[in-house]
């Protein structure tokens, strides 16, 4: 197998402004007692959902839906981060989000237990990889970019057989204090399936120290730069109050948007997303080449 690093860019792909810069400041005041009691929990309740998974599987989808969810919620509980919903997301429907962290999938599962497109080389690591195909993950090179009509066609299919998918349009992950383009390229399965776009924002924040009350946007859950998975969870776990608003912000019925085309309506969903959110700076976006 190539080496993903070896593989030519081309100008399809998303290039983050993001390293570990972002997240260096973040305090990591949890005790060392507290932190193993986290990791502790985290793999526990991961190797039960993967066997709740299973031995529910044969009883069908809404039976599913109801182990992601509860397993998802008790993921992000292990780990020390309260989940805050917002609005509702229907049943089969492309779901479209922020990225910033290997968390996303989990708080979007928390509330609505998609398929989500995620790169494949996440899947290397075989722990990952187990947890991330027990949520239904559907992996994507994208490095090849030969292979993204086959994906998009892929996520057209599930819709059409009334999943919901979620896919991630900025193509890379950020910190959340800067952003990307949304791609429009799998904007294309939800008007071919006739399906429902939501739009949905993902907000990471830490609670204020001492007697201050509040909270403040935060980069502890960023996944960016030369960040390991488990540089990542050991982030959240050594840190202390931390939650994600999972906002959807509203329905768009993707057939309308058939005549505008896809890249109408990546950008009427990315509008929708970054309206909920803030940020420091802007990052320019690669010109739309798909």
């Amino acid at each position: 197998m190539i080496p993903v690093g070896t593989l030519p860019r081309h100008d399809w792909q998303q290039q983050s402004a993001c390293d570990a810069v972002c997240s260096v400041d973040e305090p990591q005041t949890t005790a060392r007692w507290l932190r193993i009691v986290r990791w502790t929990a985290f793999v526990v309740v991961a190797l039960s959902g993967i066997l709740a998974l299973a031995l529910v599987y044969p009883f069908g989808a809404r039976a599913r839906r109801v182990v992601i969810r509860g397993g998802a919620r008790s993921l992000l509980f292990a780990l020390g981060v309260r989940v805050e919903p917002v609005g509702n997301v229907p049943l089969r429907a492309l779901v479209v989000a922020n990225h910033q962290s290997l968390l996303d999938i989990v708080a979007i599962a928390s509330i609505a237990p998609a398929a989500f497109v995620a790169k494949a080389d996440i899947f290397d690591a075989r722990a990952v990889a187990l947890l991330m195909r027990a949520f239904g993950a559907i992996p994507l090179r994208r490095e090849r970019l030969h292979e993204l009509p086959a994906r998009v066609d892929d996520v057209a299919e599930r819709l059409r057989r009334g999943h919901t998918v979620a896919v991630f349009p900025e193509g890379t992950t950020y910190c959340g204090f800067h952003r990307g383009d949304f791609r429009p390229a799998f904007f294309q399965a939800a008007i071919d399936a006739r399906v429902d776009v939501v739009p949905v924002s993902l907000r990471y924040s830490m609670r204020l120290p001492g007697p201050v009350r509040g909270a403040r946007q935060s980069a502890v859950a960023a996944y960016v730069g030369a960040d390991t998975e488990l540089d990542t969870l050991a982030r959240v776990v050594g840190a202390r109050g931390v939650a994600v608003r999972v906002h959807a912000t509203e329905t768009i019925a993707a057939q309308e948007w058939a005549r505008a085309g896809r890249r109408a309506l990546a950008a009427r969903a990315e509008a929708a997303v970054f309206a909920d959110s803030e940020f420091l700076a802007e990052q320019v976006g690669l010109p739309l080449a798909a």
